[in-house]
Parts: C-alpha cells; sequence; structure tokens
C-alpha cells in the first residue's frame, strides 16, 4: 500500500484520524524568486506547435469533451466549471484557443452539454461573439437555462453569456471600476435559484491597471437576483477582505461556494491571511473568519518578516526564516448543514532580502491543509501530501527543475462538491514519484495526476488518496506513462458519482506560461468515479427508465395550470408522481397509493411555481420515468 508520513508538526497535535500527511523531499528546501506572472489571456502569446502526438477518442470510463491549444485554465484556484443535475444533465465549460501560432485571438469559452444521453461533440469554435474572452464558470438558472461568466479584452470587463431562448446572448456586467476587472468567479443560488454571485479582482498593476480602494487587485463582489437581468450589488467591498488587511491580492486566489442563501467565498493569498467570509442572507450581509494568520497584515513585498512574529508550529521542519502560507491555490464548500469547509496547498515564503523587489517560494513543498467552521479561527489541519509510491519515506523528486513550473504547491488545484447524504468529496492535482518525462523540456520532469479524497464524518477523517490517472479509467490505457493531468473541476452536486472534468497533455508543465513548452493539444475529458472506490455506501436508487415503458404522457406541454398525466402500470404497485427543477431540486410530490395494473390518469397542480423548464417523475416498481414539462 503507498503511504505518507507524518510529519512532525501533524504529530504535535496528535492523532486526528487523518488519511495521511506530506512527504518530505531531500531538495524540499530549494528556493527560487517567485516570478509568477498572472495570464488574463489577453496577451499575445505565440508558440511553435508540437504537433507530433497521439489522439485521443472516447470510452466508456473517460469521454473527451473538448480540446485546446491553449493550456492556462487558471493562475490559481478552479472555476465552477462542471455543473450536474442528480442522475442527469451536465454541462461543463473551459478556457478554449487554437490559434497558437498567432496568439490565440480567437480564445474564448469552450462549451459542451449531456443531454442524458451521451456528451456533444467537442467544440470547435468559442461561444462569444467578436470579442476575446478567458476564465469561464458556468451555472444553471431554475428554469434549466445556462448561465456563464468570463472576462474579456481588451478592456478588461466582465461578460454574462445565457441561453435561455435557446441561442447565447452576451450582455457586459455593470462596473464603475476604471482599471477593469479580471478572473471571474460564479455561483448560482438563492431563494428561487436564480441568483448570480460573481466575484473578481481589480485589474492589478503588473497587467496594467491600478490600485482600487488601496489594493492591488481588489477583490470585489456583484449580484443579480433576476438571472442577470438587472444588478442590484455591483463592485461590492466584503468586510474583512479589504485594505484593513490586504495591500494586495492574488490573480485567481479565491473561490466561491452557494447553497440557497448561504455564500461562501475563500480568499488565499500568498503574504496574506487565508480568509473565508460567509453570508446567510443571500450576499447581504457578511461574517469573515481567519483560517490561517499571516503575522503582518497590510503587507507588501519587501517589508521583512521577524522571526519572533513566526508560530513555533509553523518552524518545526520547515525552511529557516520561512512563513507559512496558502500557495493561492484554494476551494471553498457549503455542507448539507450550511457549515463552509476550505482546503489549499500548503507553501512557505522567505523574504528575508528586503531590497530584490520579490520573494522566494519553494517549489518542491506540498501538504493539503483543510479548515471548516468548527475549528475556529487560525485553525488549520494537514489531511494529506503527495502519494509515496516506493513506500520509502522520501519524496523522491531531484531538485526543482522536475516538476512543471505552476507556482503552487505540489498538490494544488482543489474542486470540492457534496452528497445528499453530506459527504465530501475533493479532487486535486498533485506530482506522482514513479511517473516521469525523460525527455521534458528542459530535463527530467515528473507527471502531475489527478487525485480524489473523500469524507463521511464532516471532515474528520479522510480517505486516502485515489489516483484517476490508471488503465481502467483513462481513454488510452496505453499512454498511462506520459499523462499529465492538471485542473480538475468537480461537479458541487454528487450522486453515486463524482463528477468531473480535468485536462490532460503529454508533456509537464505549460505552453502559455512558466515552462513555454512547444503548443500542443490538451484535452478536455470528463469522469464519473463511483463513490463506491472511495468506499462509501450508495444511496439507494431506482432504475431509469423511458417514458415509452409507462406509455407517460403529460399534457398540456407548456403548461399555465393543471397539468394531466396519463401513464400504463404494466403491473400493479406504489405510484408516485413528482416535479423537479433541473438541478434535481424535488417541488412537488404527489403519492397515488397502491394501483392496479392498466391505464391511469392523474392530475398536479403547478400554480404555486414559477415559469420555467421541469422535470416530471412517475416512479412504479422500484422505476422510474420523466418528461420534460414547460411552465408558462
Amino acid at each position: 500500500m503507498r503511504k505518507f508520513l507524518l510529519t512532525a508538526c501533524a504529530a504535535l497535535l496528535g492523532t486526528l484520524g487523518l488519511a495521511g500527511q506530506r512527504l518530505y523531499a531531500p531538495a524540499q528546501f530549494q528556493a527560487q524568486p517567485y516570478e509568477k506572472t498572472a495570464l488574463t489571456g489577453a496577451e499575445d502569446i505565440r508558440r511553435p506547435l508540437n504537433s507530433n502526438l497521439p489522439l485521443l477518442e472516447r470510452t466508456e470510463m473517460e469521454i473527451q469533451i473538448g480540446n485546446t491549444w491553449y493550456d492556462l485554465q487558471t493562475n490559481n484556484t478552479m472555476q465552477n466549471r462542471l455543473i450536474s443535475v442528480p442522475f442527469g444533465h451536465k454541462a461543463g465549460v473551459f478556457t478554449f484557443g487554437k490559434d497558437a501560432t498567432t496568439g490565440f485571438p480567437g480564445r474564448g469559452t469552450g462549451f459542451n452539454s449531456f443531454d442524458g444521453g451521451s456528451w456533444g461533440p467537442n467544440p470547435t469554435e468559442r461561444l462569444e461573439d467578436g470579442v476575446r474572452t478567458g476564465w469561464p464558470a458556468v451555472g444553471m438558472l431554475a428554469d434549466g437555462s445556462h448561465v456563464v461568466v468570463c472576462h474579456a479584452s481588451p478592456g478588461n470587463f466582465l461578460l454574462l453569456l445565457r441561453d435561455g431562448s435557446g441561442d447565447w446572448t452576451q450582455d457586459t456586467i455593470p462596473s464603475n471600476v476604471a482599471p477593469g476587472l479580471l478572473w471571474p468567479r460564479m455561483a448560482v443560488g438563492g431563494p428561487d435559484g436564480n441568483t448570480l454571485h460573481v466575484i473578481a479582482i481589480s485589474t492589478p498593476v503588473a497587467n496594467g491597471g491600478a490600485a482600487y480602494e488601496g489594493i492591488d487587485g481588489h477583490l470585489l463582489y456583484f449580484r443579480s437576483t433576476d438571472g442577470g437581468n438587472t444588478w442590484d450589488i455591483t463592485d461590492g467591498i466584503i468586510p474583512g477582505l479589504d485594505s484593513t488587511k490586504y495591500r494586495s491580492m492574488d490573480a485567481d486566489g479565491y473561490a466561491i461556494d452557494v447553497s440557497g442563501n448561504t455564500v461562501a467565498i475563500g480568499l488565499f493569498n500568498d503574504l496574506g491571511d487565508v480568509t473565508v467570509a460567509k453570508s446567510t442572507d443571500n450576499g447581504e450581509s457578511w461574517t469573515s473568519f481567519v483560517v490561517k494568520d499571516f503575522p503582518i497584515d497590510q503587507y507588501e513585498i519587501d517589508m521583512g518578516i521577524d522571526p519572533a512574529l513566526i508560530p513555533p508550529e509553523d518552524t518545526v521542519g520547515a525552511p529557516p526564516g520561512a512563513v507559512q502560507s496558502s500557495d493561492s491555490s484554494g476551494e471553498v464548500l457549503i455542507d448539507r448543514d450550511g457549515r463552509v469547509h476550505a482546503w489549499y496547498g500548503e507553501m512557505y515564503y522567505d523574504d528575508t532580502d528586503t531590497t530584490d523587489g520579490t520573494f522566494l517560494f519553494f517549489p518542491l513543498w506540498n501538504g493539503i491543509r483543510y479548515w471548516n467552521e468548527s475549528f475556529g479561527e487560525d485553525s488549520t489541519r494537514v489531511i494529506g501530501g503527495v502519494v509515496d509510491a516506493n513506500d520509502n519515506g522520501v519524496l523522491d523528486i531531484p531538485g526543482i527543475g522536475s516538476v512543471g513550473a505552476y507556482f503552487t504547491s505540489l498538490n494544488s488545484f482543489f474542486s470540492a462538491g457534496v452528497d445528499a447524504m453530506n459527504r465530501l468529496y475533493v479532487a486535486y492535482s498533485a506530482i506522482t514519484e514513479d511517473f516521469f518525462n525523460e525527455n521534458a523540456t528542459p530535463e527530467l520532469q515528473h507527471y502531475r495526476h489527478i487525485y480524489v479524497i473523500g469524507s463521511e464524518d464532516g471532515g474528520e477523517t479522510w480517505t486516502e488518496p485515489l489516483d484517476l490517472i490508471r488503465e481502467d479509467i483513462v481513454i488510452e490505457p496505453t499512454l498511462i506513462d506520459f499523462i499529465e493531468a492538471v485542473f480538475p473541476a468537480v461537479a458541487r452536486e454528487v450522486d453515486n458519482q463524482v463528477h468531473l472534468i480535468y485536462q490532460a497533455d503529454f508533456e509537464p508543465g505549460l505552453s502559455v506560461r512558466g515552462d513555454q513548452d512547444d503548443a500542443a493539444d490538451n484535452f478536455i475529458n470528463y469522469i464519473a468515479l463511483d463513490i463506491e472506490e472511495l468506499g462509501f455506501t450508495p444511496s439507494a436508487t431506482e432504475e431509469a427508465v423511458p417514458a415509452a415503458a409507462f406509455q407517460l404522457e403529460v399534457s398540456p406541454n407548456p403548461a399555465r395550470g393543471p397539468v394531466r398525466v396519463d401513464y400504463l402500470l404494466p403491473q400493479a404497485g406504489e405510484v408516485q408522481i413528482s416535479l423537479s427543477n433541473l438541478m434535481g431540486q424535488t417541488l412537488l410530490t404527489q403519492d397515488l397509493g397502491t394501483q392496479t395494473r392498466g391505464t391511469h390518469t392523474a392530475e398536479l397542480a403547478t400554480h404555486t411555481l414559477p415559469p420555467g423548464v421541469y422535470l416530471l417523475h412517475l416512479r412504479a416498481d422500484n422505476q422510474i420515468a420523466t418528461r420534460k414539462i414547460v411552465l408558462q
């Protein structure tokens, strides 16, 4: 069995029932200047093409839903890139770009969806009309229509795309921020499922912007309660995520989640506090929690940190003089009880030299930090790290040149979901010891894989990491030794499967930044992982059958009043009809008791529901048939 090492720091905390801890590498104290450039996608980056690569097709276990030559899906945290209606509809987005040799002028949103039978073909063009965009997030409104938010250039503004009328339309989200806005996040919720919650940062100085309200790259909040038609909050500043604490905020260093009227925003700064802001009234008011306290508020590069300010527990096994913080790659999730959970990659930073205009980070550092509201403030736990493939107790990575330059911890890009039984699921990308490319540029480099962990007890204990890059899952098993897997995005709603997408290619690192490898085709792959593989018991399921199995008909359709439901029972049994929205939330239920074999008619009152697209379900004899219905 592959194992982890318990670090001295975790040992001080006692037995926490954790899945495992991080490994130490002999070269882990190797540092390098933090010369990460936050890309917006507006840059004219031109790369020679590497076309001598295998093509991937579809299999039953893993499905390719898109491909792109633009390979930076995020600078840090992952967005909400995949939605899944339990046991039903799915939709995924990604940053799409094909024209690598000309600087990606046609870059935009790649979109694909699953209609209950199959995914569509790989998109061949962006959703947007006449504007270059990137960093899309996807959501679904109560009527079943999709919404996408991304940033656009030139001008650095936020663009809202909607397909409510069947065709995609695009509108600008209003803002008075002069530097412009970049790198948005979006989640959909509210009392009626039509509230859009959007966050983005003002354009930083390094990207041609200017400080806004005292912060270089200020996180701002936007809200629409009517599906994006109007915006009642724009350019909002959230208390605790402001200039009283910060002088700068990281590009893509934040995440958002929504459940009903509860909203959670996580800010995962490198040289600043890791903070979670929570609202229980749909974004009207906020309470902030410091997850990890940085020794100095309003820190700026080259201020220097007095070692006496570093908590003693953060110095155990740490680089001398370095301070522990986040790698800016984190995730937040609200569980079924309304409790907020957060994850991020642990990182150490050294700003001892106060004259160089930069600071150092440690590319070989790893460790998954976890927090939830029950822990209190400034109290996190290490729940895992890089897998010890050869069980020797050491992370066998020769040096910092042996890993792709993502400028994060060796475990990063977290994305989380929750199921109906309040079990938690987290996917992330992490370096592997036993998979490497000897011919990588500029030297031997180790591959990253996608891992999933889960918890059945609210985060007290966690399963061991499950590697998804394996022969019985990937599209082409013969290529398993050569897959770089990064940027996972988990659908928030988990049923009996964890639904996720991720990006794969055959070279560690990136083309548009960092390693600056030759451009190559990158594949956006979808996986549906059975939760049984994590040792979890699936919830009871019914056999889904075609509507024709019960000769199920709904009339009128579209409907303005009561709905008539006609059906045929092949045999006697208990019968129930119900109505749900496209997110799987049951809105109306009518138990019809035991009925005899033969033809039956029922009526369902729908006058209490707003106009939209719904699903009518007929349950009988442990089978379920469904018809789509439109209410006007």
